[in-house]
């Protein structure tokens, strides 16, 4: 049978499709929505029945008119409009909006943008480029230096929530846990979600792997308490070195005042035990008399001497070498410019100084038990 139309008409052969296109909701909107009886005429093998274009026009604009007004009347009600479930990815969805250039790169730079885009859902709360340079503002850093933070990692991280957690099912003082292992509080007031200190500007952009939620401020992890073991100075080959446990979780300024003593007490420790081997050999003008160890201290003139260098130490200790609070323990510069003052010579420093205290103690103690000074202990 040929079949003639006129130009720009579409026609449907009717009775020419297979029967599961017939029963389908495509072929009901190509057929206009006719009645039950008009279609099994439609269908009867002996006719054929052709619908024009204006009926499907018709019926796809009122469809869509249909869906539009769905959308509005859920936007209206509170609720965020879920867009379409999309085939990209997180990370892609992310790429693609121009608003996230900066959380794009840091996600680049932790190596996260692998765990984004694979098949594990993930929920996450995006902060756009406007809400990093608020942060970059409030730190007073620059985009380049808070990309080189070591813990960009556990920031981005604290974004991050398993599963695909869409706004309708957040309740108000729900907790969200994190991949970070922190958690999040979930505030509902009205139309306003509040997740941390950040509020959602646009909620449930759906990808393939998961949900983001845009936010308009970055998150930061609450800092972990201060721990003294994980400290300089907790280092071998003595580890974490505490032994009347003096030190508590959490208390830093008092961790900071007893490593400020130690280091001290160390320093002196250390020119002391070099002192008790140097004053076997060496004699100041004016002291040839004084004897070596300990009777240096209770003989003139060693006692004035011992007088004299116990008002410098404390003139240098209360005037000069004060501790500050924006420094670490024992900082008191580099008074001698060798440029070496880094967390590597501090544990040496350390270390040494420890070293230094027993050296002393056994020096004196060895001393008073066999009347030797430190080099006659040794056998000279």
């Amino acid at each position: 049978m040929a079949l003639q139309s006129a130009p720009g008409s579409v026609f449907v052969l009717a009775n020419s499709a297979p029967s599961a296109f017939r029963g389908s909701a495509l072929a009901t909107a190509a057929t206009g929505g006719l009645a039950p009886a008009a279609l099994a005429d439609a269908s009867a093998p002996s006719s054929v029945s052709f619908v024009g274009l204006a009926a499907v026009g018709a019926t796809l604009a009122a469809a869509a008119s249909t869906r539009r007004r769905g959308q509005k009347v859920a936007e209206k009600s509170g609720r965020a409009a879920v867009v379409a479930r999309r085939a990209e990815s997180i990370a892609a969805t992310a790429i693609a909006n121009g608003n996230f250039t900066i959380l794009v790169k840091a996600l680049q730079k932790a190596g996260l943008v692998a765990t984004v885009s694979g098949k594990t859902p993930y929920t996450v709360f995006a902060p756009t480029d406007a809400a990093f340079a608020d942060l970059l503002k409030e730190l007073g850093v620059t985009a380049d230096q808070l990309l080189a933070n070591p813990d960009l990692k556990n920031i981005l991280l604290y974004h991050v929530a398993g599963g695909s957690t869409i706004s309708s099912s957040l309740k108000n003082g729900q907790k969200v846990t994190t991949a970070q292992g922190g958690q999040l509080a979930v505030q509902i007031a009205g139309e306003k979600v509040k997740v941390g200190r950040a509020t959602v500007t646009a909620a449930d952009i759906a990808c393939s792997n998961g949900v983001i939620h845009v936010i308009d401020k970055v998150l930061l992890p609450p800092a972990a308490p201060f721990d003294p073991a994980k400290q300089v100075g907790a280092g071998a080959p003595l580890g974490f070195f505490d032994p009347a446990g003096f030190t508590k979780i959490g208390d830093k300024a008092g961790f900071n005042n007893l490593q400020a003593s130690e280091i001290k007490h160390g320093r002196v420790a250390m020119m002391a035990a070099l002192g008790a081997v140097v004053q076997h050999y060496v004699k100041f003008p004016g002291f040839e008399d004084v004897p070596s160890g300990l009777g240096a201290v209770t003989t003139a003139p060693g006692t004035y001497g011992f007088a004299a260098l116990f008002l410098v130490s404390g003139v240098l200790e209360l005037a000069i070498w004060t501790q500050s609070d924006k420094k670490e323990p024992g900082n008191f510069g580099d008074p001698a410019g060798l440029n070496m003052y880094n967390p590597e010579m501090r544990q040496k420093e350390i270390n040494n100084g420890r070293m230094g205290m027993f050296s002393v103690i056994g020096i004196i103690g060895a001393e008073l038990l066999t009347g030797k000074d430190g080099m006659n202990q040794l056998g000279f």
